[in-house]
């Protein structure tokens, strides 16, 4: 392949030797060489053009192998910069059911994909029934056919406040703005930083979502060691004296994927941290409502420096999209400018349909079903797990495995593929190419029942206990 000044290659080949469909062989390369680095995060894949008549096949067959790339959460698409390389920062799209393939080469059952966070109940799917035989009795019904604001109607703020709340936190609906979901949220924070120089620091393993905003808004990320405790206060304050920093980002309640709790002396010290340096807070906390016991926003802590984004996704299911963004003073019109630029408002029924959840009280019932069932399950993990090898909480929708040598995350998550469950490894979350902690996170939310639970956990144990084994050859 060409390189130019816009993307790396560093020597990658493909070869087509017809075993498969060509554009799975091209595709499979691809991925090859974006896993060991050819093609780091941010980079551009080569035009479609050039690509097809250096390997002399049709412009729609790389077209076609693009499109995995896609699907699997590789590369975005911009008609603007091109094929950009997110590194697996974003998860893959599956448009059919996968299936594994053991070392040996036959086909496994059906995959267990345990890489989405997703409701442990159909809780959600029982109440949305029951709402929506009556929902046309509610006066709002109305408005739902007309445009909305871009931040979203004042009862629907109102409701935001109400869902975000906390002990010692009560935030003005003035200061909100109601986005689709967390992700959309996190978009028109960054939006309204963009002019602000600087890099954004978090965590060295850190929500792939922001991962995948790196590129688009073209900031650059910088991974801070942490503990059990969270962000570690020195390593913060020498970055901020060291580079220019427009933001720190943090998950503060079960941090995605470490599932760390921040503690509340590191809270203050990261806000001490930030007001001497003028830094912007985005304060994650998507989790936050799983905890029955929650310690002080970061939000409250510091209301003038700090983006505060939340969402029912997690909570309530992700197809319901509504979000919450509370901004510093002053700053939800700039944010809202940024909803309306990328949907012009939230969506009206979706947004209705939280908004009397919430004041009603069906958001909380979701929501304790929700607490239980995960419990269950975190419950089950620690039981077929080795518990040393584990980071868990039993309010979290997800746990860390760490993998111990001779293992790396990539290769566990590969054979665990093999074997038919789906898992992230840490390669996902990983801000830069430094060494991190070979590990894999695991959504227990998201097999369907406790039994295909028990199941992939079992295959995680038995390929623990396994040797890394080779799966593919060359292409």
């Amino acid at each position: 392949m060409k390189a130019d000044d816009n993307h790396t290659n560093q020597g990658g080949k493909i070869q087509t030797k017809g075993r498969q469909a060509t554009y799975l062989e091209v595709s499979r390369n691809l991925e090859e060489q974006v896993r060991n680095g050819r093609y780091p995060p941010g980079s551009r894949l080569p035009p479609q053009r050039d690509l097809a008549l250096e390997l002399g096949i049709n412009v729609s067959t790389v077209s076609r192998a693009y499109k995995e790339l896609q699907a699997r959460g590789l590369i975005v698409a911009s008609k603007r910069r091109g094929s950009i390389v997110t590194g697996g920062a974003m998860p893959a799209v599956k448009t059919t059911q996968q299936r594994g393939t053991s070392a040996a080469g036959g086909e496994t059952n059906a995959v267990i994909d345990l890489t989405v966070n997703r409701p442990a109940t159909g809780e959600f799917l029982a109440q949305l029934a029951r709402t929506m035989g009556t929902i046309a009795r509610d006066p709002r019904f109305a408005q739902t056919q007309e445009y909305q604001p871009p931040q979203g109607p004042d009862w629907a703020r109102a409701a935001g406040a109400q869902w975000i709340a906390a002990p010692g936190f009560a935030p003005l609906a003035d200061n909100l703005v109601v986005t689709s979901g967390a992700q959309h949220g996190l978009y028109a924070v960054l939006s309204s930083l963009m002019g602000h120089e600087g890099v954004i620091l978090s965590d060295k393993l850190t929500y792939y979502g922001l991962k995948a905003l790196a590129p688009v808004f073209q900031f650059e990320l910088v991974g801070i060691p942490s503990d059990d405790d969270g962000l570690l206060p020195g390593h913060l304050e020498d970055a901020c004296k060291r580079m220019r920093v427009k933001a720190i980002f943090t998950v503060p309640n079960l941090q995605n994927p470490g599932v760390v709790t921040m503690s509340l002396e590191r809270r203050i010290a990261l806000v001490d941290i930030a007001r001497r340096h003028h830094v912007a807070i985005i304060e994650d906390d998507v989790y936050g409502p799983l905890l029955r016991k929650r310690l002080p926003t970061i939000a409250s802590l510091c209301p003038e420096l700090t983006f505060h984004v939340a969402s029912t996704s997690k909570i309530l299911a992700p197809g319901l999209r509504v979000g919450y963004l509370l901004t510093p003073p002053h700053g939800a019109a700039l944010a809202a400018e940024a909803v309306r630029t990328t949907a012009w408002m939230p969506a009206p029924l979706s947004t209705l349909v939280t908004t009397r959840w919430i004041e009603d009280g069906t958001a909380q019932t979701i929501l304790e079903a929700q607490r239980a069932e995960l419990q269950a399950r975190q419950e089950l993990a620690r039981e077929l797990l080795p518990r040393d090898l584990l980071k868990s909480d039993p309010a979290c929708m997800f746990i860390w495995l760490r993998v111990p040598e001779p293992w790396r995350s990539d290769d566990f998550a590969a054979n665990a593929l093999a074997r038919g469950v789906n898992t992230m490894p840490a390669s996902a979350f990983a801000v830069d190419r430094q060494t991190i902690e070979h590990g894999v996170r695991v959504n227990l939310a998201c097999a369907t029942s406790r039994e295909e639970l028990a199941r992939a956990l079992d295959v995680l144990s038995r390929t623990l206990r396994d040797r890394p084994r080779a799966l593919y050859g060359t292409i």
